[in-house]
């Protein structure tokens, strides 16, 4: 959302550039800015801006053109001379003064019409225009000054209104955080969160460590790498042993967290929430059911970890080593976070992927959900280091990325060509792919300038190549 300093200086700075200005400073007379503020709370605040605006249009703007041209063109087809205002008003004029001075000095004084008939039909023509001009005001009405006080009081509030919306719509004037969503790399490039919901299998010996005990689930990508999704003994017994996985919905909910990011958190790790923000931006209601069950995915990231083997290296990492949710006095529930290590590491270091909210919100497909920041990844270093946008990943490659739950090879090749598929489908990263046996060559779609400026914070030409391999 726009902040509202930043709304109110580019609102003011839009009705300053209109015919609007003149009009309100005529007829209303009152703090402008004022008026913007409550015109911003009446109309768009806790709703939805989008569909708030699309209504304005339909309802308010476009009717009330269209109720103008027409009846101003009924009056004057009518000729009734006691609603003498706007185009017949004006035809009354037209017609005294083409019979007082003659068609001469007539056509020589309304740039060559030949009757007064013509130039009301050149005015209608205007009208007609303006009527369907999605950019033209109601302020911009011709014969606006013959409407009542009232009616152009209405109108000016309209329009203000619409510009308010406009702006709160403008991508270019959003925070980067409000249309942004970004995913560290250790989420990105290690398969933390699995492709479906379901439950986690628990399986002893149980594991030991700075004094807790966890259960551990195993998952083989193949040909030497292996993973252990850890889950502590006292939270999964908590929950009868039956605890389910990291999920898409755990994800998403995760990265709304790491957006709420602030000094706090580079200094000390640590982020405040409120629970109510990462409500509205997952779900359409604030509904009792949504809070809790986003409390219950904060805290439940807390006692998920995972460990990666390979050879004889071990790597071990999690997502929150703490949580607490509480009421504020005000009723409001709260929730101070403090960030892994890992994980704040890649944050720190602009090692993340960037995309926009609205591209990932089209999604259905939870595989879709995971592969896409993948991709993104993949996409990125194409173009920092002057590659061709086309790569080629095996199986392996993609099983090392996401956890998938099922066990046949062939079941989890379909998923990653649905994921694929959606990608495309909804022109996002993925331009084109091709399946050769268990091998993926994947043409990407090229980086534009804007993205360049938006979503290029990390340095992936930095990051070691070896094993991307391009291919022609």
């Amino acid at each position: 959302m726009v902040k509202q300093s930043l709304l109110v200086r580019e609102v003011i700075d839009r009705i300053s550039k209109s015919h609007i200005l003149s009009v309100y400073e005529k007829f209303i007379k009152k703090d402008l800015e004022s008026i913007i503020l409550s015109l911003y709370a009446l109309h768009y605040q806790d709703h939805d801006v989008k569909e708030i605006l699309r209504l304005l249009k339909k309802d308010s703007f476009n009717r009330t053109k269209r109720r103008w041209l027409q009846n101003a063109v009924k009056d004057y087809e009518a000729k009734n001379k006691k609603k003498g205002k706007e185009l017949l008003g004006e035809y009354l004029l037209l017609r005294s003064y083409f019979e007082r001075n003659g068609a001469e000095l007539f056509r020589q004084q309304f740039d060559g019409a030949l009757s007064p008939e013509e130039v009301i039909y050149k005015r209608i023509q205007f009208l007609t225009g303006w009527s369907n001009d999605e950019s033209a005001y109601l302020s911009e009405y011709l014969y606006l000054q013959q409407k009542t006080k009232t009616q152009i009081e209405k109108a000016v509030q309209i329009d203000i209104t619409l510009i308010i919306g406009t702006v709160l719509t403008d991508t270019t004037l959003q925070s980067p955080e409000d249309i942004i969503i970004e995913s560290p790399f250790s989420t990105v490039e290690n398969p933390f969160f699995a492709n479906t919901r379901g439950k986690v299998t628990l399986a002893d010996p149980l594991l030991k460590r700075e004094g807790k005990e966890y259960f551990l689930s195993s998952y083989n990508a193949g040909e030497g790498a292996n993973y252990e999704l850890l889950v502590e003994k006292e939270y999964a017994e908590g929950n009868g042993n039956k605890v389910s996985d990291l999920d898409r919905l755990d994800y998403k909910i995760f990265l709304e967290v790491m957006s709420k990011r602030d000094e706090l958190f580079a200094t000390q790790k640590i982020i405040n929430i409120k629970i109510g923000d990462v409500v509205k931006n997952l779900y359409k209601t604030d509904s009792a059911r949504n809070y809790k069950t986003v409390e219950e995915r904060i805290v439940k990231m807390k006692h998920y970890s995972m460990t990666k083997t390979e050879g004889s290296k071990r790597t071990s990492y999690g997502i929150f080593d703490f949580v607490e949710v509480t009421t504020n006095p005000n009723g409001t529930r709260v929730a101070e976070i403090h960030v892994n290590e890992v994980i704040y590491r890649d944050y720190l270091q602009r090692q993340t992927i960037r995309m926009y909210r609205n591209k990932v919100e089209k999604l259905s497909l939870d595989s879709s959900y995971h592969l896409l920041f993948v991709m993104q990844k993949e996409r990125l270093i194409c173009y920092e280091t002057k590659s061709p946008y086309t790569v080629s990943r095996d199986y392996l490659y993609f099983s090392t990325k996401i956890r998938f739950r099922k066990r046949r090879k062939q079941e989890n090749l379909q998923e990653i060509e649905e994921a694929l598929d959606e990608l495309v489908k909804q022109n996002i990263v993925v331009q084109s792919y091709r399946r050769v046996g268990q091998v993926f060559q994947i043409t990407f779609i090229p980086i534009d300038e804007e993205e360049v400026r938006n979503l290029l914070a990390g340095d992936y030409e930095y990051m070691p190549l070896a094993s991307y391999k391009h291919i022609e």
